[in-house]
């Protein structure tokens, strides 16, 4: 029924032009969040606060609180693979705790950031080089999926930033 009112909500929605909704100071003043820096600003879509409730309606339905502390937690929500995401432990600090079946993962994803480090140090630096014994130029990147998002994004990144395009 949540997810219902919500498309109802958007029929009616249809219609109203963001030019009117920014015109409602109380709800441009509301409609933000902010946390530990990041500020979010979604007044300039077209919701209104009765949009926001039917949402978090719709996340409470779907126990969203719970499948975040699931994730957080280290439990296995990739039902898929039948193993943890560990989205959060590779964003942690080396003084975090992140348990999946009841070991702390962090120490272990730090060596494999730190082996990542030292060899895209190593290509950018020299001291690593191809077969040949030349630097290495070129990258080639084989995925599928999701596996190929991370590199794709992170050549969307280099390709602007000068040092990285020189690299």
């Amino acid at each position: 029924p949540e997810w219902s009112r919500l498309q109802d909500h958007k029929a009616e929605m249809e219609n109203t032009h963001l030019r009117d909704l920014l015109k409602d100071s109380n709800r441009s003043g509301a409609m933000y969040a902010e946390h530990d820096g990041v500020y979010l600003d979604y007044s300039r879509q077209r919701a209104n606060m009765k949009t926001l409730k039917l949402l978090q309606d719709l996340a409470k339905r779907q126990k969203l609180e719970d499948r975040i502390k699931a994730m957080l937690s280290g439990e296995k929500i990739n039902f898929t693979e039948d193993r943890a995401v560990l989205h959060t432990a590779l964003r942690a600090d080396r003084s975090e705790k992140v348990y999946v079946d009841g070991e702390n993962v962090i120490e272990e994803v730090h060596q494999v950031l730190d082996q990542i480090k030292a060899f895209t140090e190593g290509v950018r630096s020299g001291s690593i080089r191809g077969y040949t014994g030349k630097r290495l130029r070129n990258i080639i990147s084989v995925g599928i999926g999701g596996s190929y998002l991370g590199p794709e994004f992170l050549h969307e990144v280099l390709k602007t930033e000068p040092e990285g395009v020189n690299s």
